[in-house]
């Protein structure tokens, strides 16, 4: 009897990501990481000057290992070509997921390119960035699903196909980081598959002398072969201690005293865990049990 909205799904959007669309929202305060936002780029400089690093952001679900590389990457980005990627959590069935996507955006392939408009895309940028890596083109081609017939790979081994594209990928990127440095972001490495985990060793063994910023992040579960390497920094990411609650909240609640026993039930509560403090706000406020009042916000008993 009433008009209702209908909607259709036409394809995946541009807002891949939880934080991407916080961030059409507005983002929270940024608080209480200024240690590992100086670890970071005191690894930048390192890179840049052409000792690649490895910096990874270790932390349970919610305590912002993602928003750490967001808020690095917008202070930092200037002067470098910037990559990212993530895994999503149905990740480990598709083989080379985050590396297709990464790839995606580095030949600027969009949803809307044909196969023939895509191996433009990949052809040209490789003969603009050295000629000599022609060859990666039937491996790209393979791995992106744009060969043409008959495919020059069909009768090779699988295990050295797989070798050589992993190859043939590492070396675009290495070659890429002598025109300028080059940050590569993946995220969420505890859904990784077992291909991407095999190319991201690969790099990990050969950005040491390269202009060359790797930036990964994991929950505490995800262990990797890195540790040892004289490059590679491990930032462990806590909960929000008082201090930085408090920062927080206040940014969220605005500075009424009324609200300091709500803002301290809520930091007990979440355990200082800046997701689900911003999570707890948000229900408060939907339930009617807070009012926005401008900047501020209100208890409505």
């Amino acid at each position: 009897s009433e008009p209702v909205n209908v909607y259709e799904v036409t394809g995946l959007g541009p807002l891949r990501t939880r934080l991407q669309r916080a961030a059409g929202r507005g983002l929270t305060k940024f608080v209480g990481r200024q240690r590992e936002m100086e670890a970071m780029k005191a690894a930048a400089e390192q890179a840049k000057a052409g000792h690649g690093q490895i910096v990874a952001a270790m932390a349970e679900a919610g305590v912002g290992k993602s928003r750490l590389i967001f808020e690095f990457k917008a202070v930092s980005q200037s002067g470098w070509m910037v990559l990212e990627t993530f895994s999503v959590s149905h990740g480990k069935a598709s083989a080379f997921l985050p590396v297709i996507e990464l790839l995606h955006g580095y030949f600027k392939i969009t949803g809307d390119d044909d196969p023939r408009a895509r191996r433009e895309k990949v052809a040209g940028k490789i003969v603009i960035l050295d000629p000599v890596l022609g060859d990666a083109l039937p491996y790209l081609y393979g791995l992106l699903g744009i060969v043409e017939e008959p495919d020059p790979l069909a009768q090779m081994d699988a295990q050295v196909r797989k070798r050589r594209t992993l190859d043939a990928i590492k070396r675009i990127l290495i070659r890429e980081s002598l025109n300028q440095p080059l940050m590569v972001i993946f995220e969420d490495l505890h859904w990784i598959d077992d291909e991407t985990q095999a190319f991201l060793n690969l790099l990990a063994d050969s950005i040491g002398t390269a202009k060359f910023l790797l930036l990964v992040n994991y929950r505490p579960e995800y262990s990797h072969q890195w540790g040892s390497k004289t490059y590679y920094t491990q930032l462990r990411l806590d909960p929000l201690g008082k201090e930085s609650a408090d920062e927080m909240l206040t940014a969220l609640l605005g500075a009424d005293a009324q609200l300091a026993a709500l803002k301290k039930l809520i930091t007990e509560k979440t355990e200082g865990n800046p997701f689900f403090m911003e999570e707890t706000v948000a229900v408060l406020i939907d339930e009617g049990a807070l009012v926005r009042n401008g900047a501020a916000v209100r208890l409505t008993s």
